[in-house]
């Protein structure tokens, strides 16, 4: 694992006097999150210039810039509080005069490669596209730990929700890792706020609007159970009471003998792809839905092998998230800060993806889930955590982050577009994320993490359905 030396560390909040204390219960499409690992999303940029240029000229603004965006975005420098009683509802709390380790970290680090590294070729390696695969365990020391919790005198925890390393490679490139609770926001609000921080800090960027700023009414959010919504979820939430992934150290989870590799489906395939699937039917297929189930497929047959059971029956599972914003009954604003999205789990047997042309079948397994999300949003959302265990416990359950919907390559904070962004927790065989080509627009970037042996396996069985399905 690469080694780096931190070289500035400060805790940043909203200028003072800026924002009163205030206390955002949760709403339950938030409570589903807090048994979930931070999410940690990287921006790589160019950026040839040394360490001390960095420090003097545009850390200054990062750390000012970041303070004016927590201003609008006060509820990622406060606290998830878990009440120490399982029926009181968890709230994040912001405090004015929250010091020290309760506040967000902004931490500077400079890589520094092994003496048989070079630190063009390393930076370059991190950011490549396939054929380059990258071990999984070179990003871990790139992201920052959130700072530990601590208990408040009535028993309760306070976790803090947000914290930033800028890791240097000096004369050649930078990566930003923002790190945050999935309870305090979902992906589309989280970027909302990387975009608006980014825009604060690139003198060049027109000033962000009254109508771009965050929405933060949280008892907004509605469901046909009314308050009973809540109970069910304070119930399940009753058995992960100890909540230890929130806190496990990085450098423990980094995976070992795992390559990660970001795959691009270019808008001419996909546009094939959809070709290929599209029948009178009437399933809109988009770029997504096309997408996933290439991907699907084409993991799940890079994991069997011939010592494994024969049964061709066994069900796997795809999950991932719909927003539901516009969706809902009565609509949220887009600016909503908070998390408004619907678990959408796609079934289908073993022999079913396992087919030579099995991406037909799987389109249509998960264009009927997004059909369904579209028509009758939260159908299940009581089942939530009962299906998510259901499913995780077969060890058959993929998961999909991100979208390409967020446009992460737009995030410029002065030094041009990223020339790489990815999320780190896709290091495990058990999730893929999913964004916007950086080179083209209409295209999908994949990234995901395998064992060695099988991402051979997965590249193999890749290429061979891209010459099927994508060539003339």
């Amino acid at each position: 694992m690469i080694e780096v030396k931190v070289v500035k560390r400060c805790y940043v909040c909203p200028p003072k006097g800026s924002v009163p204390t205030t206390n955002i219960p949760l709403s339950f499409l938030d409570m589903y999150w807090i048994i979930c690992p931070p999410a940690r999303r990287f921006f790589f940029y160019n950026f040839p210039h040394s360490t001390q240029h960095f420090i003097d000229n545009f850390f200054p603004t990062l750390q000012q810039s970041l303070s004016l965006t927590l201003q609008h975005f006060f509820p990622l420098a406060g606290n998830l509080i878990l009440p120490s009683q399982p029926n009181d509802k968890p709230y994040i709390l912001y405090t004015s005069d929250d010091s020290g380790d309760d506040l967000p970290q902004l931490i500077v680090a400079v890589a520094e490669p092994s003496s048989n590294q070079f630190e063009h070729d390393y930076f370059d390696i991190l950011v490549a596209d396939y054929p380059q695969t990258r071990d999984a365990k070179e990003f871990y020391s790139l992201v920052p730990n959130l700072p530990k919790s601590r208990v408040l005198p009535d028993g309760a925890r306070a976790f803090p929700l947000l914290a930033i390393q800028v890791t240097l490679f000096p004369n050649r490139g930078l990566c930003i890792c923002v790190v945050f609770h999935h309870a305090v926001a979902d992906g589309k609000a989280a970027h909302h706020f990387i975009k608006s921080w980014a825009t604060a800090s690139n003198s060049t960027s027109t000033p962000t609007s009254a109508s771009s700023l965050p929405y933060h009414d949280r008892t907004t959010v509605k469901h046909r159970y009314g308050s009973n919504i809540d109970s069910i979820f304070l119930r399940a939430l009753s058995s992960w009471r100890s909540f230890p992934i929130i806190e496990k150290p990085i450098k423990h989870m980094a995976p070992l003998n795992t390559d990660r590799a970001t795959f691009v489906l270019t808008k001419t395939q996909i546009q094939k792809l959809k070709a290929l699937v599209t029948s009178p039917s009437s399933l809109r297929v988009s770029g997504f839905i096309v997408t996933c189930s290439l991907i699907w497929s084409c993991m799940i047959k890079s994991s069997i092998t011939t010592q494994e059971t024969n049964d061709r029956d066994e069900i796997f599972y795809l999950l991932f998230v719909g927003d539901c914003r516009n969706r809902l009954k009565e609509p949220l604003p887009p600016t909503y800060f908070g998390n408004c999205l619907d678990i959408c789990i796609v079934e289908l047997k073993k022999k079913e993806l396992l087919k030579e042309d099995s991406i037909v079948g799987v389109v249509e397994a998960i264009g009927n889930k997004v059909k369904e999300l579209e028509k009758e949003p939260l159908k299940i959302v009581e089942k939530w955590f009962s299906e998510w265990r259901r499913c995780d416990e077969t060890k058959r359950l993929i998961t999909v982050a991100g979208s390409p919907k967020l446009r992460v390559y737009d995030t410029d904070f002065g030094w041009g577009r990223p020339c790489k962004s990815e999320i780190l927790h896709v290091d495990n065989s058990k999730g893929i994320s999913l964004q916007e080509s950086r080179d083209e627009e209409g295209g999908i970037e994949i990234s995901l993490g395998l064992t060695k042996n099988r991402m051979d396996r997965f590249i193999s069985i890749w290429e061979h359905s891209l010459k099927l399905f994508c060539t003339s």
